[in-house]
């Protein structure tokens, strides 16, 4: 049986072998080099051409971000980025993504407990990244591209609110999709799969380069057009209504579909409220099935209902779930969903 081929990029020897063994505990996987710099690792990708490649984020002589902008171009493959969970290596890890990482793997604290998460976590991903769409390295360079054709026409919204789910990719997608939303946008509530510490600064760095207003969501926060509400990690993001008005639920109850948050948790929420009927959901690039069910829920109550393309997503895991549960009406690509959105937002 041929096994699927990995090189660990690592500058600590210990980090190396440990990820080797964790790689290797599974038959299917091999190492087949280790380098302890990004020099080594450029020369074993050209010798050895694996398929997928671990890589720390702080390495010697040159740091991760500038490898992968380095390397990608001209040997496209899915990157597994090690991080760590401090607000630093949470920043590097969201500038890796952007760069054209796959995904990321939270370095463990030491605990058995987080050992043994890192290593599922790693396991699951590998296997992901055998379908990621290497393609849409291509459009990396045009992630912070300038408005949409149509934004500057003017949308009335009969629609009151927006809800999207997104995971692996989607930090890229949604920073292109919100690049092209305005404050003339009813409320949008994202749950995006990521933990502590990550969505804080994820949020904030979406709010310094956008026209709106986005947050990382708090409990019982009032919902307002022009405004992006997102899920804290290792909390779910729900709606409610308090009075006539609708705020933000946050919740801690129990891993949905192995996600906190998770999207179902969210669209499940807002099918439960009169507001459903009057809102428009949004499954992104993402590995699994989370928000297939509630997107369904949703298209039920009467929400308009929208899938990325499987050309444009990174990973078609969680809109192709949704869309052959037929919780899909419109599948188009991450460019073209701002224009949909205006286009159906008066339905």
């Amino acid at each position: 049986m041929k096994k699927h081929t990995v090189i660990v990029v690592d500058d600590q020897k210990s980090v190396r072998s440990m990820v080797k063994r964790w790689i290797e505990s599974d038959a299917n996987w091999e190492v087949i080099g280790e380098a302890s710099n990004p020099y080594e690792a450029r020369d074993l990708i050209v010798e050895k051409q694996p398929e997928v490649m671990t890589l720390d984020v702080h390495m010697p002589g040159m740091d991760g971000i500038v490898f992968l902008k380095k390397l990608l171009p001209q040997y496209p493959m899915p990157v597994i980025m090690f991080s760590s969970s401090t607000t630093e290596g949470a920043g590097i890890t969201l500038e890796a993504l952007e760069a054209g990482a796959f995904d990321y793997v939270t370095k463990p604290t030491g605990t058995q407990e987080s050992l043994t998460e890192a290593k599922e976590d790693l396991l699951s991903k590998l296997y992901e990244s055998l379908n990621y769409n290497v393609n849409q390295l291509s459009n990396i360079k045009n992630n912070n591209s300038t408005l949409s054709k149509n934004s500057n026409s003017k949308t009335t919204f009969k629609r009151k609110l927006i809800l999207i789910g997104s995971s692996t990719g989607g930090t890229t997608a949604l920073r292109k999709l919100l690049n092209d939303v305005d404050e003339t946008f009813p409320p949008i509530l994202i749950a995006q799969h990521m933990p502590e510490n990550f969505t804080a600064l994820f949020a904030q760095r979406l709010n310094s380069d956008l026209k709106v207003r986005v947050i990382e969501a708090k409990d019982k926060e009032l919902l307002q057009n022009g405004h992006v509400y997102i899920a804290p990690g290792n909390y779910h993001l729900g709606i409610q209504k308090l009075g006539t008005e609708y705020y933000t639920r946050i919740t801690q109850t129990d891993k949905k579909n192995g996600h906190r948050p998770s999207v179902d948790v969210l669209f499940e929420s807002a099918a439960e409220q009169e507001i459903a009927g009057s809102s428009i959901a949004i499954i992104l690039t993402g590995m699994g099935s989370d928000g297939a069910t509630g997107l369904l829920k949703l298209k039920n109550k009467g929400c308009l209902t929208i899938g990325q393309n499987k050309e444009t997503c990174v990973v078609y895991g969680m809109p192709k779930a949704a869309y052959e549960s037929g919780a899909v009406l419109y599948q188009v690509s991450i460019d073209d969903i701002v224009d949909k959105i205006k286009e159906i937002a008066s339905l």
